[in-house]
C-alpha cells in the first residue's frame, strides 16, 4: 500500500467532500440521526463545490491521505475558535475511511496537523470529538486530556461533543 500525505489543493476539494461522506456515514450510524446521515451522498457534490468556490491558498492548513492514488483521509487545522481557547490550535477535522483505520495512517496524519499548527505559533491545542465516536479513545490515548462538553449542531439535531486539550504540541 503506497501512501503520501500532503498539503491539500483546489482540486481536492470533491474527493475531500466524499471522504466525509463515507466517515460519517461509517462512523456515525447511531449516533447521528439516520435522516442527516442518508442525506450526506445528497448534499456531496454541493459541498463540494462550496469548499471549491471558497479555497483559499494563502490559508490552507489541511492536508490529504492519499493511498494508492486516492484520497481516504485527511486533517483540517487552524486557530481554535473556541471562545476558552482563542489563538490556540485545533484540530477540526481528522476523517478517515474505515478500511484505511489501523495502519498508523491516523496518527501521521495527527502529527502533520500538529506540525501545522506549530508552523502557526501555536505551543497547545484542542480537539473535539462527538460522544460516541470511537476516536475518543485515540484522543486520550495520544495525550489528551478531557476539558469539557461543548454542543455540536447539525439540522434537527443537537450532539455532545468532548473537548480535549494538550498542554504541550
Amino acid at each position: 500500500m503506497e501512501y503520501v500525505i500532503r498539503r491539500k489543493e483546489q482540486k481536492d476539494c470533491y474527493a475531500v467532500a466524499h471522504v466525509v461522506t463515507v466517515a460519517w456515514q461509517e462512523t456515525y450510524r447511531g449516533i447521528v440521526n439516520d435522516e442527516f446521515l442518508d442525506n450526506l451522498p445528497n448534499t456531496e457534490k454541493e459541498r463540494g463545490e462550496r469548499s471549491f468556490n471558497s479555497f483559499d491558498e494563502n490559508d490552507n492548513h489541511q492536508f490529504v491521505l492519499e493511498v494508492d492514488g486516492e484520497i481516504v483521509g485527511f486533517v483540517n487545522v487552524g486557530y481554535s475558535d473556541d471562545e476558552d481557547y482563542k489563538n490556540q490550535g485545533e484540530i477540526f477535522a481528522l476523517y478517515m475511511i474505515k478500511k484505511y483505520k489501523g495502519n498508523g495512517f491516523g496518527r501521521k496524519l495527527t502529527e502533520i496537523g500538529i506540525k501545522e499548527l506549530k508552523n502557526l505559533g501555536c505551543t497547545k491545542m484542542i480537539i473535539g470529538c462527538l460522544e460516541g465516536n470511537p476516536s475518543n479513545e485515540y484522543y486520550k490515548h495520544i495525550g489528551g486530556k478531557f476539558i469539557k462538553t461543548r454542543t455540536f449542531k447539525l439540522p434537527n439535531q443537537e450532539l455532545v461533543e468532548n473537548v480535549y486539550y494538550y498542554d504541550e504540541i
